[in-house]
């Protein structure tokens, strides 16, 4: 769920001393987005609440707060769940963090700062200077919805939790050229990957079918390899973006059938996948998107590999993606793990090792 509008609502009448008083909760200014793959985060919800004065039961005061509130999807009676809520707004709010915002081309990476992109994030908008960069103040602590909108970019938004530190919160997002060079075409796809400042490298890892049936790989070493799709931004000092377009900016070839899958490995750095703020988005030439953060599971600390997507493309040209999202351990970019044909194990099935010879340790 992205950029939800919902309609104002009245949910609930409150009776005080005889006298009905209504207790309003607007959802006019929320804002839901995707924070996982069963999780949604809905910003910006109103609660203006009746205060009837004890000593004067005709007379009443409306106390207004605003809250964001995360809320689960249960598969089992489709409801969303609520399950975290952070006060926004309003009396006791305490609104004490800061973010600093970095905004890039995403084929071109930190060489090419953003500037003039426009910030939406806790009911502020700002815009990023010469550097690409916009510092807010006064932010909840917690989830957040980070929303960017750039002139020829497209637009794009995440998820961010933020803290009440010294320090600012730093946000990198990488937007993809809406027209001209390094903008998606039919049949392409993108995935765009940032992260925080720890750990500092963390790497992108591609596979998919090579026309004589056996599997290419695209990652740091090899950033065009086979004949498919390439890794147009590397980066190894933490924040990202890293960025790989299937086929290849330019190529004439059309995705050939066959799994492809996605997947983050942890080269080098302190913490770990899990608290790195990594989010990583999964754009298509006609404009559907798709994002993923870490799921909440037992990190062994460094070498970790957060497997994230299957796709699939079928023999008509259709296309359909599937949430892996699953975390294991690897001592070396060789433990990376990758889609196989399903004749050869089926969906989160490791890849071949002899794919992955040869790596950096």
């Amino acid at each position: 769920m992205k950029n939800l509008k919902f309609a104002a609502t009245t949910l609930a009448l409150m009776m005080f001393g005889g006298v009905q008083a209504q207790t309003v909760i607007d959802f006019s200014s929320a804002r839901g987005t995707g924070t996982g793959t069963d999780r949604v985060l809905v910003e910006n919800i109103r609660m203006q609440i009746p205060v009837v004065n004890p000593f004067n039961p005709s007379a009443t005061t409306t106390v207004e707060t605003m809250y964001n509130v995360t809320f689960k999807f249960d598969y089992t009676t489709l409801h969303l769940v609520p399950e975290a809520i952070t006060q926004t707004g309003g009396s006791g709010t305490n609104n004490c963090a800061t973010a600093q915002v970095q905004v890039y081309n995403a084929v071109q990476g930190v060489s090419a700062p953003l500037s003039g992109a426009t910030i939406t994030l806790g009911g502020q908008t700002v815009t990023t200077n010469s550097l690409g960069v916009a510092t807010l103040t006064g932010l909840p602590s917690g989830a957040v919805s980070v929303g960017v909108t750039a002139n020829g970019y497209v637009a794009a938004s995440q998820t961010a939790t933020l803290g009440c530190t010294t320090a600012a919160n730093t946000v990198t997002i990488a937007l993809s050229p809406s027209t001209g060079a390094g903008s998606l075409v039919s049949g392409q796809f993108r995935v765009i990957l940032t992260w925080g400042q720890n750990p500092d490298d963390i790497d992108s890892h591609l596979t998919g079918p090579a026309a004589d049936g056996t599997r290419w790989h695209v990652y740091f070493s090899a950033k065009t390899g086979g004949d498919m799709c390439g890794l147009d931004v590397d980066d190894m000092s933490s924040y990202g973006p890293e960025t790989t377009t299937c086929p290849r900016t330019g190529s004439a070839t059309a995705l050939r059938p066959g799994v492809y899958r996605y997947s983050v490995h942890h080269y080098d750095g302190t913490t770990n996948i899990g608290t790195s703020g990594a989010n990583v988005r999964l754009e298509f030439g006609n404009g559907t998107v798709y994002n993923y953060t870490p799921p909440a599971a037992t990190y062994a600390g460094s070498k970790d590999v957060w497997t994230v997507f299957e796709l699939t493309v079928n023999s008509n040209g259709s296309v359909s993606v599937a949430p892996v999202n699953t975390i294991s351990s690897s001592s070396s970019a060789s433990g990376v793990r990758s889609a196989n044909p399903p004749s050869a194990g089926g969906f989160g099935s490791p890849e071949s090792p002899a794919l992955f010879d040869g790596l950096r340790k």
